[in-house]
């Protein structure tokens, strides 16, 4: 009870300070952004047409929208489970001390957080299919590591390390492929994170049940089976998942993330309902119009 109120006071208190402490520019409902004195009152080109904006029914058509959900899916899976099950790993399995429970998620979070910091220079250098690609090859070293090492003691903190800025690039590295997707269609940009955050949760559910189905020991809490079943357990939800998150990235390097179809009907500044339909192409040609 203790640790609950401590974990719900401290994200009230960090929310709060989040809330207080982020400045948004005040915009009155109906007014115009003020015009600079440089701005020029009579544009010089013809203003672009309206382009056609995605509703949530239009992601269910886009390809993207499927390449993006899997690498996600993939993703949270080997973060999540990871997670859930190293203190497993380190108790029964390794057999080492409690304490490590709580310094092992420590060093991982701390790997995850100096990995961040350096996600942008990295995407804007190597762009973030190769910045992705890095990070799953370092949590195919942690599961390298795992398999190879029965037996660790303090190299395990080594090893934590490694997940942990494996993890932290990866992650970041695919909410920032959700946000490429989205683009410019902001207002179903929560359809789109809402179904992320479904199938992900709908995986790492379905993932549990069938590990723990697969536990040698249902009836007891622990056996000398747990100590191999534990550790096959992280080679998987690390390794085994980074295999299928490598071939679904292969296919957004084959096929890169766009909008490729869609059908929208737009609301013209007249009053009618202009239909907007095409096929963007791979070489980024435009569509030609026929006017009868």
């Amino acid at each position: 009870q203790n640790l609950s109120l401590i974990v719900v006071g401290l994200g009230a208190v960090f929310s709060l300070i989040f809330h207080l402490g982020t400045k948004e520019k005040p915009y009155p409902p109906g007014s115009l952004p003020q015009l600079e004195e440089g701005t020029p009152l009579l544009q010089k080109e013809p203003p672009a047409p309206p382009s056609p904006l995605l509703i949530w029914r239009d992601w269910l058509l886009e390809p993207a929208f499927y390449q993006v959900a899997v690498l996600y899916m993939s993703t949270r899976l080997i973060v999540n489970l990871s997670q859930t099950y190293i203190a497993m790993y380190l108790t029964n399995s390794l057999l080492l001390p409690k304490k490590y429970i709580a310094t092992i998620p420590l060093v991982m979070y701390i790997s995850g957080f100096l990995s961040s910091l350096l996600m942008k220079p990295v995407n804007k250098w190597i762009g973030r299919n190769l910045t992705y690609f890095v990070g799953i090859l370092v949590i195919l070293a942690f599961a390298s590591w795992v398999t190879l090492a029965r037996q660790m003691g303090a190299e395990i903190y080594g090893a934590a390390a490694l997940l942990g800025a494996g993890s932290a690039t990866i992650l970041v590295t695919s909410l920032s492929m959700t946000a490429d997707l989205i683009g410019t269609n902001t207002h179903s940009g929560a359809f789109v994170y809402g179904a992320m955050s479904f199938t992900d949760k709908m995986a790492n559910g379905l993932a549990v049940m069938v590990i723990q189905n697969l536990h040698p020991c249902p009836t007891e809490l622990c056996c000398s089976a747990c100590v191999s079943f534990y550790h096959w357990v992280m080679v998987l939800v690390t390794g085994g998942i980074a295999v299928a998150a490598v071939a679904s990235l292969c296919c957004i390097m084959i096929w890169p993330i766009r909008i490729r179809y869609r059908a929208l009907c737009v609301q013209g500044l007249s009053g009618t309902q202009t239909s907007y339909s095409g096929t963007d192409s791979v070489e980024g040609q435009g569509h030609s119009d026929t006017v009868n």
